[in-house]
């Protein structure tokens, strides 16, 4: 067993960068499965308070990921490791922070919107 502690893009045979994409794109595939159209997902995907909180609950599979395969540092090949890590963290599609993206998606009513002058009567629009 290795006395250096392993990161997970060593684990995972990724490159900072490569690593750093991966979440994201993480990040972008859960935000698409929250939302219901582009605009929510723009709204979602770019609120800081939900990527913290997504951020938060990630390092919280990836700990998991980490216990359970520290002992294993140079026995397991990287495909194992791979999906290993996957099955951690696809556990983040089952969990949403509900307040968070209620308060987000929230659509106001208004009675008219004015364009060029021109009242466009009995209509909904975002107002968020």
């Amino acid at each position: 067993m290795s006395t250096k502690t392993t990161t997970t893009a060593q684990k995972l045979q990724m490159t900072a960068e490569d690593y750093e994409n991966m979440i994201f794109g993480s990040y972008a595939r859960w935000c698409e499965s929250v939302t219901i159209n582009a605009r929510e997902f723009q709204k979602v995907i770019a609120n800081s308070a939900v990527n913290k909180w997504y951020l938060m609950e990630y390092a919280k599979c990836e700990e998991k990921f980490a216990t359970m395969t520290q002992r294993y540092d140079e026995n397991i090949p990287v495909k194992d490791y791979q999906t290993f890590y996957n099955d951690c963290t696809y556990g983040m599609f089952n969990i949403r922070p509900t307040a968070l993206l209620q308060e987000i998606k929230k659509t106001r009513a208004v009675s008219y919107l004015k364009v060029h002058g021109v009242k466009i009567p009995s209509l909904t629009f975002n107002q968020n």
